[in-house]
């Protein structure tokens, strides 16, 4: 069998809004991860933003561009918000994109981050 050839994505996480504090002794600290769904179901091939820990922690800006391989198209990708604290990370919410809105002509946009009524990710 011939190996499929692997494909690398760039993935730009620009900025959230309407996130809630969910760390009321440390102050806010957010980040995003973002992960490839296999045709199986599991997530794999995580990577994840800088936590934000100055300014607006609620409508945070990471503006970064990361990289994910292997990646078939099809895969979807999930993205979950984190908020860190001094224990550990609280999941603020989660946000999917299905292969059909990105490949192949990209996308660019905000999209729902499900647990957060008004909240996107962009």
């Amino acid at each position: 069998t011939m190996a499929s050839p692997s494909n690398k994505l760039k993935v730009r996480i620009i900025r959230a809004e309407g996130l809630q504090h969910l760390n009321h002794f440390t102050g806010d600290n957010p980040y995003v991860t973002c992960g490839i769904k296999r045709a199986d179901g599991k997530v794999e091939t995580k990577v994840e933003t800088k936590p934000v820990t100055e300014g607006d922690t609620l409508n945070p800006i990471w503006d970064e561009t990361l990289e994910l391989e292997p990646w078939q198209p099809g895969e979807t990708l999930e993205f979950i918000v984190y908020d860190k604290g001094l224990l550990g990370s609280k999941t603020e919410g989660k946000a999917i994109l299905t292969g059909e809105f990105f490949y192949p002509n990209g996308f660019q946009g905000t999209i729902a981050i499900i647990g957060l009524p008004d909240a996107k990710l962009s």
